[in-house]
């Protein structure tokens, strides 16, 4: 519940096993981080002859996570247990279950930014299992999806965005984003457009003509092909 409350920008849950619908305490946390836009990853295990029990999508606190922000990944064989954020660790023996939580006797290890065994940590998270999960597509009607149906007549508002790791890049991945509608696409400063929306842009191809979202957050900016990356993700790369 501290690494939780006290994440300032990000947050990775990695939990084999998860069932929300009975950890109150817990998915209010993850709302508030949410809230004070923290960006939220959870990592479960794909589904196989282990995970015999309810669906956790079907969970209404999970659907109310991922309609808030929360991005959900599978990972085939996963067994780890870990639970980070910008601050400090936890790798443990505990799955996201109420049965974990109040029924089974755990153990646990508690590590704090700027430690070698933290490095450690996060190089592995990194490297061999952020990279090798798979993203799930969320179902819900996303905040962007609404932006992008409103797009033609809409009042641009710079959105406040909790900055990522700038020396620990945990989540960064080849996801980004159309700078016209906002939709994700693969990262490629050289083609920031998906490719309904570049047919358009090539009728006159003016590489400066003002685009609407920054490529790398998605966030509202005022972007072009010529400069698909807003100042704070520009910095950080």
């Amino acid at each position: 519940m501290r690494l939780i409350t006290e994440a300032e920008r990000e947050l990775l849950l990695v939990s084999p096993y998860v069932s929300l619908d009975k950890l109150r305490a817990p998915v209010r946390a993850i709302q508030g981080a949410l809230h004070r836009k923290v960006r939220v990853e959870l990592i479960i295990r794909e589904k196989d002859f282990s995970t015999r029990q309810a669906d956790p999508f079907a969970a209404k606190e999970m659907q109310e996570l991922r309609a808030a922000g929360m991005q959900v990944h599978l990972l085939k064989d996963l067994h780890a247990k870990v639970y980070l954020s910008e601050k400090n660790a936890l790798i443990t023996s505990l799955n996201l279950l109420e049965s974990s939580i109040n029924n089974s006797i755990e153990v646990s290890t508690w590590l704090c930014a700027g430690t070698p065994e933290y490095q450690q940590l996060v190089e592995v998270l990194r490297t061999d299992i952020r990279p090798t999960s798979v993203k799930v597509e969320t179902a819900v009607h996303s905040a962007r999806a609404t932006r992008a149906e409103t797009a033609p007549g809409r009042t641009k508002t710079k959105a406040s965005r909790a900055p990522s790791f700038d020396d620990l890049p945990i989540f960064v991945d080849d996801e980004g984003h159309c700078i016209r509608c906002g939709d994700d696409v693969a990262f490629n400063t050289d083609k920031p457009l998906c490719t309904d929306c570049f047919g358009t842009w090539r009728r006159f191809g003016d590489p400066s003509y003002r685009e609407a979202y920054c490529h790398a957050c998605g966030e509202d900016e005022d972007t072009s092909v010529a400069k698909p990356l807003c100042y704070d993700c520009f910095r950080n790369m």
